[in-house]
């Protein structure tokens, strides 16, 4: 297993002085972290099992039943309602296109935008309708804890103004910052599992999970380590490129792949928020990456 660090939330917000030193350390090597919620946020113990639940009643509905939340008309590049692909099927609710993080076996996403859900307006199926009003809840609890820990870098590295990391994340302004509930099971044999590593493109990653599955590449020790089952009111949070390079390189986007340690077929599921700047930073992120 991977030593990480376990930031406390409360504290972050309060400015700390020692955890903001913590959160800025283990942003730089290994760009993982254990983030503890319930200091600060105790509506994410109650959230979390209901979220599960949720995702095995969406999840194992015949592939006939999730097939009618498909959408007619739209662009290919988009990737709005269901879509089925070779790595995985999809549900998402989003402003813009957004690449497969997830890749390998039977690889199940359901993505919620954040700038629709802050508005009220996302479409989700009859199945979850009933549940809106708990996803709206758990992706603000998400976007806010995400936003203190951008706010703490920006002060930490004494960045002021329309360069703060925060300022290229308002929910004001379209992104693709939205959460996932995944569902990839264990398969029967480990080895049939498909090498999926990667890094991810937005700001920051906040993952939830019960089952060991995540596997970080430490690059100073040049092995891969099993991140460890966070404890209740915790997610691991990972940084992403698009921090990555507004950080100019301070911090680090770590490699990593969902994998299992061993053989046994079992039901797996992980909720995950992706905060990802705003189109515009985007825009110049990636015109910058091009020249």
């Amino acid at each position: 297993m991977a030593h990480l660090e376990t930031v406390d939330l409360a504290r972050i917000v309060t400015g700390d002085s020692q955890e903001t030193q913590k959160l800025y350390n283990a942003a730089t090597r290994p760009g993982a972290f254990f983030l503890n919620f319930k200091s600060r946020d105790e509506g994410i113990l109650d959230a979390l099992p209901r979220l599960y639940a949720l995702s095995d009643r969406y999840f194992q509905r015949p592939l006939t039943e999730k097939s009618k939340d498909f959408r007619e008309g739209q662009p290919a590049s988009r990737d709005r309602g269901y879509k089925t692909g070779d790595c995985d099927e999809t549900f998402e609710v989003h402003n813009s296109p957004i690449r497969c993080f997830w890749r390998g076996f039977a690889n199940y996403l359901h993505k919620f935008s954040d700038d629709e859900l802050f508005r009220g307006d996302a479409r989700l199926p009859p199945i979850l309708h009933d549940e809106s009003e708990l996803v709206q809840q758990f992706n603000k609890l998400c976007h806010s804890a995400a936003i203190s820990i951008l706010s703490s870098l920006s002060d930490f590295l004494g960045i002021e103004g329309e360069k703060r990391f925060e300022a290229h994340h308002r929910t004001t302004e379209s992104s693709d910052t939205g959460l996932k509930l995944i569902y990839e099971p264990l398969l029967a044999k480990a080895s049939e599992v498909v090498e999926n590593k990667h890094t991810d493109s937005g700001t920051l990653t906040l993952l939830f999970y019960e089952q060991v599955g995540l596997h970080l590449y430490l690059a100073e020790q040049d092995r891969w380590d099993f991140a460890a089952v966070p404890t209740p009111g915790c997610a691991l949070v990972t940084v992403a490129d698009s921090l990555q390079r507004l950080s100019d390189l301070k911090f680090h986007s770590p490699l990593h792949r969902v994998t299992q340690p061993s053989d046994g077929a079992a039901k797996r599921y992980f909720l995950s928020y992706f905060l990802r700047p705003s189109h515009a930073t985007q825009g110049t992120q990636d015109q910058v990456a091009t020249e």
